[in-house]
Parts: C-alpha cells; sequence; structure tokens
C-alpha cells in the first residue's frame, strides 16, 4: 500500500475547488475517507491549519474556524502521526537532506516516512525532492485511485 505525505497545496486546492473530479479534490475525498495512507506530523498539520485560515483562503472555502479545526481533525484520525526526530532545518547527522526553504517540515516528515511518495503541485519542491524520494503530482497520483 502507497503511504503519502500531502503537500499544504494539494489540501487547499482540493478544499477550494469546485469541481469534484478534480484531482486535488479526489485526494482530499480520500484523505478524509480514510481510504489513503498518509502521515502528519504536527508541523505539517500546523501550517495546513495556517494556511487554511489566511484571510482569503478561508473567505473562499467559507469554512469556519471550527469548521477548519473539525476537518483537520478528520485528517489526524486517518493518518498516521510521525514526528520527525530532527528539528526542520537541522537533519540527522550524515545526511545530506534536500534543503527546501519554508518547507524543511515536509523534508523532515519524508526522513521520518521511509518509502512515502510527496503528493504535491508545487514544483520547487518536488524538484528537490525528486532526486532524493518519489514524488507524484496531484494529476498522476489522482490516475491510480
Amino acid at each position: 500500500m502507497l503511504l503519502a505525505v500531502v503537500d499544504t497545496s494539494v489540501l487547499v486546492s482540493g478544499l477550494l475547488g469546485g469541481n469534484p473530479e478534480s484531482p486535488n479534490r479526489r485526494i482530499v475525498d480520500v484523505m478524509l475517507a480514510g481510504t489513503l495512507h498518509f502521515v502528519l506530523s504536527e508541523a505539517l498539520l500546523v501550517e495546513y491549519r495556517r494556511v487554511l485560515l489566511r484571510a482569503a483562503i478561508a473567505q473562499r472555502h467559507g469554512l469556519t474556524e471550527d469548521d477548519v479545526d473539525a476537518l483537520l481533525e478528520s485528517l489526524v484520525l486517518n493518518a498516521g502521526f510521525r514526528e520527525p526526530p530532527a528539528a526542520p532545518g537541522d537533519p540527522p547527522a550524515g545526511r545530506d537532506l534536500p534543503f527546501v526553504p519554508g518547507d524543511e517540515h515536509v523534508v523532515a516528515l519524508m526522513d521520518a516516512s521511509p518509502g512515502a511518495v510527496l503528493i504535491t503541485g508545487d514544483h520547487r519542491l518536488a524538484e528537490a525532492v525528486a532526486g532524493w524520494r518519489a514524488v507524484l503530482t496531484p494529476a498522476d497520483f489522482a490516475a491510480s485511485l
């Protein structure tokens, strides 16, 4: 079974998109249904919440703060929760992890989740991680659903 780390951009796009057949929306749906094996860390969960509560984004998705918290609770219930041993930006001794400013927590979670694939639409993050771990675009992943 595929283990995934779902980048924030995928979650947010899935909640903003009106088309229920869009790749990002389908990924959010399988996350919420518990049919996608995915991992979260505290740092990624905090980022999900912070971005979803940005005024411009909250206005577009129409969820209240309580709605966002309920959604995130559902995700946590369906996720594997991992805390990377190293602080973001502080790789373990002897490790040469990709450095992606602002996404150190995603790289750390990938490091703590052997075999995980990153699902992202962020080209900068995808390029940085691709030489080290498997990366799928939302469309490529959704095609396998």
